[in-house]
């Protein structure tokens, strides 16, 4: 699951960057993206944020997760707050969203899967 979130975050991180500085303002309305908390709901993982067979260890897992949010911090830390909310990429569930909401996303996204884990940990004996 951690490089599932670090594929993902690396992911939005580069269209993010991609967006801001070759993207042309769409401003788009706000969608529910709090909803991606409800596991009700089940989404596939597209093909790019699905964990190969590699090996990892936790610690390396942990330090790709680091890198990745890192970097997305970085490059919302330099963005222009006016296009962070004037630009928008679409979303597969929500369509599109503005970069702002992109970042917001990465967190809803993440406490999905930390309530995922605290499920399975529950199952365990």
């Amino acid at each position: 699951m951690l490089e599932h979130l670090y594929l993902i975050e690396t992911s939005i991180a580069a269209m993010i960057a991609h967006t801001l500085k070759h993207g042309e303002s769409q401003p788009v309305e706000e969608k529910p993206i709090h909803l991606t908390v409800d596991r009700s709901k089940k989404v596939e993982a597209p093909d790019f944020a699905r964990p190969d067979n590699r090996f990892f260890t936790r610690h390396e897992l942990e330090e790709k997760l680091h890198q990745s949010r890192q970097r997305l911090r970085q490059i919302t830390e330099q963005a222009n707050p006016a296009d962070l909310e004037a630009k928008s990429f679409p979303h597969p569930i929500f369509g599109p969203l503005n970069l702002k909401q992109w970042v917001e996303f990465v967190g809803y996204h993440e406490q999905r899967h930390l309530a995922q884990i605290e499920e399975i940990k529950a199952q365990l004996p």
